[in-house]
């Protein structure tokens, strides 16, 4: 449906192909034959983002194993199912989806499918694309360049939806600093508040802020995971 808003909601659609044995979630996909896709991904102390994977067709401790191999990295299991199951991984650098948000692009979904990922974002008018796409092939040079498209903005797939829903676990103490982090821009690429600037105006100390922000994050995406997924990336079948 085009645009209401005389274009100015278009935005350009880059993908990018990972084939690399250093993307953990790619080498999983490959040697299990299964499918591996990012769920949601949340800035923690600076620096360090939570990224959490969906696992389907292998067992998600295969995939904390692979990340642990880098004594730099650390994963854990948060739920497994007949085939698969959850797990969150704490990432620092070297990470595309991190890349590309720090290039003021938008992340939209990130899958890897029998040793194929799959990164996808939008890049807003206001930022120029050629840039985003040097960047990134730049700090990840075994990537490619899958395609370029112009498309109507939509919202994320790192972010909830059906938000009342899924926030009716929460604690009114973890609701009220979840809220908080958000009207900060605690949330917000690149990131408006620090975890120190919210500890202080929450009158909390910074570990008691991360732990009510982990348990109220880790319950968000146990809800997520429940949900339907609705597939972000491209339209000739690479998302199955």
């Amino acid at each position: 449906m085009p645009s209401q808003n005389g274009g100015e909601r278009t935005v350009t659609r880059v993908e990018f192909d990972l084939s690399s044995g250093e993307y953990p979630f790619v080498t999983l996909s490959e040697r299990e034959s299964c499918s591996v896709l990012l769920e949601k991904c949340l800035p923690q102390t600076d620096g360090v983002y939570a990224e959490f994977f969906s696992i389907d067709g292998a067992r998600p401790d295969r995939l904390t194993d692979l990340v642990e191999a880098d004594d730099r990295r650390a994963a854990r299991v948060l739920g497994r199912t007949d085939d698969g199951g959850l797990v969150e991984v704490d990432v620092q650098d070297h990470c595309p989806i991190v890349s590309l948000a720090d290039a003021d692009a938008v992340p939209q979904a990130a899958r890897s499918v029998d040793g194929r990922g799959t990164i996808v974002a939008d890049v807003p008018r206001q930022t120029e694309t050629a840039a985003v796409i040097e960047s990134f092939l730049d700090d990840h040079p075994s990537a490619d360049l899958r395609a370029k498209r112009q498309c109507d903005s939509v919202v994320p797939l790192f972010g909830f939806q059906n938000y009342a829903a899924l926030t009716e676990s929460l604690t009114d103490r973890q609701q009220e600093v979840l809220d908080a982090a958000h009207e900060a821009g605690y949330y917000h690429w690149p990131r408006e508040a620090t975890a120190a600037d919210l500890a202080e105006s929450l009158d909390v100390s910074e570990p008691t802020l991360h732990k009510h922000l982990r348990a109220a994050e880790r319950k968000l995406v146990a809800a997520l995971f429940t949900c339907p997924h609705e597939d972000s990336l491209g339209e000739d079948g690479a998302g199955r």
